[in-house]
């Protein structure tokens, strides 16, 4: 049987349809609001040791990642959300839908520049990201980008194939191939994703390749370090399944969120020994996801649900946040709240996601438990703690 899943990346595209009036002019969108400025590297790493098995060549397995490096000095310029054939790709989708050419191309983030001055920047906590199947890694950047101004640094992955689109330095892209999956393609396409953060965890401890991922860590000015040793993994829908199963599979990952995935792979069945949160939108809750219930009755270490009210599937992305920065009908943004965005905000869902990510990633890492894992909190009324068990790592 053929699923329409809702982590499709073309999914989420359709409901730019009624997008309207929207012209090439630069659009800025928000800037992180944590301590720290960041800045943004891409690098495609090759496993050598894989063959990629949707590679019709039967190349070699290519994943594209970017590192977000949280900086305390330099300069903030403005720089494009994402590369340029990516950008006509997603233009050319939309396109037959009354878009504007350019559309993608006009969207522009804030980003940290090269230090000026000499600089020693402490262990910067690393954190692996995977997306939803079908979806860019880039359409996350916002809010990796803030989780990084927090003090870590955050390498996500495009998984090819699976992605609707990845394109690589040299100019060549690859357009997805699940965006429709059947039930006997989820286990599959869930082993590659994790057999490509599994890699990426490895390649982060070879101190040749992080001088290609974390730039800053070349220069003679100015030293970056990173905690290598406590390397938490999150991801969204299927990336959430991801960063499970790989926790699972690899006992160096030391924590991990789903953020409104459904979970797949033997993780359902056995659970971790390790803390796990989830994060489900709207409804999304054991009560309606057996592979949250089994995977909870199974599981081990501290862990925590949570529910975020007025949400949807897509909240936990940019998605929101570049609706928000489009012109648009009433009629069109109460379309798009309803299928794809939620109605809590563009960007007071992203300060809720990312409070709560935060505080957690903090616990993996430090063993630091926030006020925030504690139990409800005034400050984020729109957030209810579904189950829960606090405990001691």
């Amino acid at each position: 049987m053929i699923v329409s899943t809702p982590c499709s990346l073309n999914s989420l595209l359709v409901g730019l349809f009624l997008l309207s009036g929207l012209g090439q002019a630069a659009i800025n969108l928000p800037s992180s609001t944590g301590p720290c400025s960041v800045t943004l590297h891409a690098s495609e790493l090759v496993d050598k040791s894989r063959t990629d098995p949707y590679d019709p060549t039967g190349g070699k397995r290519s994943i594209m990642v970017t590192s977000f490096t949280p900086v305390n000095c330099g300069s903030i310029s403005s720089a494009s959300y994402i590369p340029n054939a990516t950008a006509k790709y997603e233009d050319a989708f939309v396109q037959p839908f009354g878009i504007l050419p350019g559309t993608f191309e006009s969207l522009r983030i804030q980003t940290q520049t090269q230090p000026q001055h000499s600089s020693v920047y402490r262990d910067y906590p690393v954190v692996l990201f995977s997306p939803a199947l079908g979806t860019s890694r880039l359409i996350y950047t916002l809010l990796l980008q803030e989780i990084a101004s927090h003090g870590f640094a955050v390498v996500s992955v495009d998984h090819p194939y699976d992605a609707g689109i990845v394109e690589f330095p040299d100019g060549r892209t690859v357009v997805g191939l699940l965006g429709n999956i059947t039930d006997a393609e989820w286990l599959p396409a869930l082993d590659v994703r994790v057999k490509d953060v599994i890699f990426l965890l490895d390649q982060i401890h070879d101190k040749s390749v992080v001088r290609d991922i974390f730039p800053l860590s070349r220069g003679a000015s100015h030293t970056l370090s990173l905690d290598l040793d406590h390397v938490p993994i999150f991801g969204h829908s299927l990336g959430g399944a991801t960063a499970a199963q790989a926790m699972l599979l690899d006992s160096r990952f030391v924590g991990g969120i789903n953020l409104d995935g459904e979970l797949w792979g033997s993780v359902v069945d056995k659970g971790l020994s390790k803390p796990f949160l989830i994060f489900g939108h709207t409804g999304h809750n054991q009560t309606n996801e057996a592979s949250w219930a089994s995977f909870w009755s199974h599981q081990r270490g501290w862990k925590l649900e949570l529910s975020l009210a007025q949400s949807l599937h897509y909240t936990f992305s940019d998605f929101p946040v570049l609706v928000d920065g489009i012109s648009l009908s009433d009629e069109a943004r109460q379309l798009i709240q309803a299928t794809y965005a939620g109605t809590i905000g563009a960007l007071r869902g992203k300060q809720v996601v990312t409070s709560y990510i935060t505080a957690a990633l903090q616990y993996f890492v430090s063993n630091h438990t926030s006020e925030l894992l504690s139990g409800p909190s005034t400050s984020y009324p729109e957030v209810t703690f579904v189950t829960n068990q606090l405990h001691d790592i």
